[in-house]
């Protein structure tokens, strides 16, 4: 599932008309520049780039109801793990929350029954994504393979690419999404040509009642590995092997 990065295709490395010793010398040189410009690319950073948002809403009977709150929240509490795998690629496993039900003994706003339990009481939303500032790609396409699915029926697993306009109060005016399926790969392909420069967002969602810590080996998880886009990384490569051809020169 590695980017299939074919530099020999699409860098021209000189001419070996008058000197082939000089040339073969300055071709493996640059290639050496180029490799180093991909293991830059390719080393295991994503896990740092994952940020977490938590949408609140009540129940209603149970199901999702009016809007509440949302806030920026740790990944971890959310609650989802990352793991870095290397060759861009990440393995989340995706949980419903439980620090909220955990956190807050009798609160009868997180805890159903005046607070006693033994359910949540809130409907959350809980986003795992990796955020670009300014979009500058016309399209995007973000896939991964789930490897496990135990999540309880009652949750949602989601996987989407959203955009949001900062100019008009980060309102999100693009929203493709896909339900994670039970095992397999899943992909979703964005046109982005409409929405340069503004707010790219690209991960999972997990809906449902915040959950009591004691039910978490019923609810399950899901566990996905992401597959970096092969474009993206190769124009991140080919950009950075560029500046270090010129400085060369």
């Amino acid at each position: 599932m590695k980017p299939n990065w074919n530099t020999n295709q699409s860098l021209a490395l000189g001419s070996s008309r008058n000197n082939p010793g000089a040339t073969h010398s300055r071709r493996s040189k640059w290639l050496g520049l180029v490799a180093a410009a991909v293991s830059l690319t390719a080393a295991p950073a994503m896990a740092a780039t994952w940020v977490g948002y938590m949408n609140v809403f009540n129940t209603a009977a149970g199901t999702k109801g009016g809007y509440v709150f949302g806030s920026a929240w740790g990944v971890a509490d959310l609650k989802t793990t990352v793991s870095v795998l290397g060759s861009g690629m990440d393995q989340l496993i995706l949980q419903p929350n439980y620090n909220t039900y955990a956190d807050n003994a009798g609160d009868a706003f997180w805890r159903n029954n005046d607070g006693a339990g033994p359910d949540g009481n809130k409907w959350m939303e809980a986003n795992t994504y990796v955020e670009t500032a300014s979009i500058a790609v016309s399209t995007f396409s973000f896939s991964g393979i789930v490897g496990s699915f135990t999540l309880n029926s009652n949750y949602v697993a989601e996987a989407f690419i959203k955009v949001l306009d900062p100019n008009s109060g980060y309102a999100t005016v693009l929203n493709d999404r896909v339900a994670l399926p039970a095992s397999g790969a899943f992909e979703i392909h964005s046109d982005l040509a409409n929405y340069q420069g503004m707010i790219l967002q690209t991960g999972f969602t997990i809906e449902g009642l915040n959950a009591n810590p004691d039910a978490e080996a019923s609810l399950g998880n899901v566990t996905v590995t992401v597959v970096p886009e092969p474009s993206a990384a190769l124009l991140g490569v080919l950009g950075l092997a560029g500046i270090l051809r010129r400085r060369r020169n």
